[in-house]
């Protein structure tokens, strides 16, 4: 699938796009819109994943955003690493907990199925 001439929010729909982000994008732009260099940007100031779209991109052209966005991927990364780090550590015990409880619940499910 590539990205079409015209983004609209039911084709944001049929591509398993987050509720939130379709929400966002009709605000945004409640007829739809073309994916111009205008657009994108008015798109990344109203807070939509411009990176999830770009999964649509053919793979050469992927390549090359991915080539291109390196480095701010890189200083964006850098500056989130002690809130990411800080954050790993306070949710470990309870994603701990959570784990264990699937697994009997998992059993249990596997259990009801027609192997």
């Amino acid at each position: 699938m590539s990205i079409p001439a015209r983004i609209t929010a039911t084709w944001l729909k049929e591509q398993n796009a987050c509720e939130d982000q379709v929400a966002l994008f009709a605000k945004t732009f409640p007829r739809g819109g073309k994916p111009t260099k205008a657009n994108l940007l008015k798109a990344a100031r109203a807070g939509l994943d411009l990176d999830w779209l770009a999964g649509f991109l053919s793979p050469p052209a992927l390549k090359a955003y991915r080539e291109a966005t390196a480095p701010a991927r890189k200083a964006y990364n850098e500056a989130i690493a002690p809130a990411s780090e800080a954050y790993d550590e306070a949710i470990a015990p309870a994603l701990k907990a959570y784990r264990e409880a699937l697994a009997p619940a998992l059993a249990a499910a596997l259990d009801k199925e027609d192997r």
